[in-house]
């Protein structure tokens, strides 16, 4: 025996093996001990956090820290407790569910209480932003803060499938969720769960079908009628809840629209407002869509420098930025201090201190590219555009950011504005919701860009 392993290596292998099996018995002593732990901590999260609701999927944990996962799971719960999870929309909710998964702050009494305050007193904004942007999403129309509301009804395209059951690719159950709990709370309620409100009596209805076919549902704030196409046609019955909402829409916007709100349709195309807009109109254009003007202007010419104008230039914004890409720039401000700014900055061609509408295109020139920012309200920035178009030079181009007003409102000033800008082949493009939320107002805008000699070349 002793030829093929001597009795010193069994006994060696033997030594190995006890430890081995007394290691093991030890880490299941351990691991017993570890789940025991582990069952203690899930339990304690369990109080402290009772309203979590499948926050994170079993394999985020696995990638996140326990700090991240505790305090994700309280910050949930500790939202969800509170009346904020009844004014909020389903895309707050997103939002702030992504921010959770992602980067979770730390929970302590501190940030709790600093953080449910600040809520707090943002909820009636967030209340108000949620019914502005559910709408919104509907149909852009909603985007214009002037002369557009909720009527006695909304469509909801395709919130059914070809199979007759909700098309999850809209979500259009969410949307109907929204409306709800948007009516409920203006109605001094509290938001119901989902079989208790429309869309569980929806789907009671069409239990039991299968494929296209109509439905009609009738509650105590609307009749929602279904269609074979899959679309849903929503009649609101309420008349104080629709005026109470538009009311809010009209503050989140900030301006509030009456009931009856009647166009302002008080001049031409041709007959531009002259005294002042309130506080000169004045929101300087925020970085991203200062950025985003620059680059649709094409200051890129290989026939050399290109001379430009931004008309009420405010802070210089936009004229900055076309400094910087090489242009001679010029510049004109109707606020004396402003003015004054741009010419300390001494890296403009002529800045001058006048309400631009009072300039004749004798005083400045001509020019290659025009980039502004004017003011929005009463049209404004259409009698702006339009002075703007005769300080162009036959092949210049303009490239404007207006409101979202302008491409659906049907005074005969927007009306001859939209089929004078079609004839020169311009083009309007929605810019991202909120763009001016950081300097103050919540108007949602539009750009146009459009060729003098009516180039199709975007």
């Amino acid at each position: 025996m002793n030829q093929l392993i001597t009795r010193a290596s069994i006994a060696e292998i033997a030594r190995h093996r006890d430890s081995t099996l007394a290691a093991f018995e030890a880490a299941r002593q351990a691991e017993a001990f570890a789940k025991e732990k582990m069952d203690e901590a899930h339990n304690l999260l369990k109080v402290a956090a009772p309203f979590a609701a499948g926050l994170f999927a079993p394999g985020d944990v696995k990638q996140i820290t326990d700090r991240h996962y505790i305090d994700g799971r309280v910050w949930d719960s500790v939202i969800r407790s509170t009346e904020l999870n009844h004014l909020m929309d389903k895309k707050a909710k997103d939002e702030l569910r992504q921010q959770l998964m992602t980067d979770a702050p730390e929970f302590t009494e501190e940030n709790a209480y600093a953080t449910i305050e600040q809520f707090a007193a943002e909820a009636g904004m967030i209340f108000r932003r949620g019914i502005a942007e559910m709408f919104s999403n509907l149909d852009r129309r909603f985007r214009s803060h002037s002369g557009w509301k909720i009527g006695g009804r909304v469509i909801l395209n395709n919130m059914f499938g070809v199979d007759g059951w909700w098309n999850y690719y809209r979500d259009h159950r969410s949307t109907l969720q929204d409306i709800e709990r948007t009516f409920l709370i203006l109605d001094g309620r509290k938001p119901v769960s989902d079989y208790q409100g429309i869309v569980g009596e929806l789907e009671k209805a069409r239990q039991g079908g299968w494929g296209a076919r109509q439905t009609e549902v009738q509650s105590e704030f609307y009749t929602v009628r279904i269609f074979k196409n899959g679309n849903a046609h929503l009649w609101f019955k309420r008349d104080d809840l629709v005026s109470l909402a538009n009311r809010m829409i009209g503050e989140y916007y900030g301006e509030v629209i009456p009931e009856e709100r009647k166009h302002d349709d008080d001049g031409g195309l041709h007959e531009p407002k002259r005294e002042m807009a309130k506080n000169f109109g004045f929101f300087p254009t925020p970085d991203a869509l200062a950025a985003r003007t620059i680059d649709l202007a094409s200051l890129y010419s290989r026939e050399g420098t290109l001379r430009v104008l931004e008309p009420s230039a405010g802070t210089g914004q936009l004229a900055r930025r076309a400094r910087k890409e090489g242009a001679v720039v010029d510049c004109i401000e109707c606020q004396t201090h402003l003015a004054n700014d741009l010419k300390a900055a001494g890296i403009y061609g002529r800045v001058i201190c006048a309400d631009f509408l009072s300039i004749v295109p004798a005083t400045t020139g001509l020019y290659d590219r025009i980039i502004m920012n004017p003011p929005f309200d009463r049209e404004r920035d259409i009698d702006h555009v339009m002075h703007a178009l005769k300080f162009l030079k036959e092949d210049g181009l303009l490239v404007a950011i207006m409101s979202a007003h302008t491409e659906f409102a049907e005074s005969r000033k927007a009306i001859a504005f939209r089929e004078h800008i079609a004839k020169l082949n311009g083009h309007f493009s929605d810019n991202p919701s909120n763009s001016f939320s950081s300097v103050g107002t919540n108007v949602n805008t539009l750009t146009l860009k459009v060729w003098k000699n009516g180039r199709k070349v975007w």
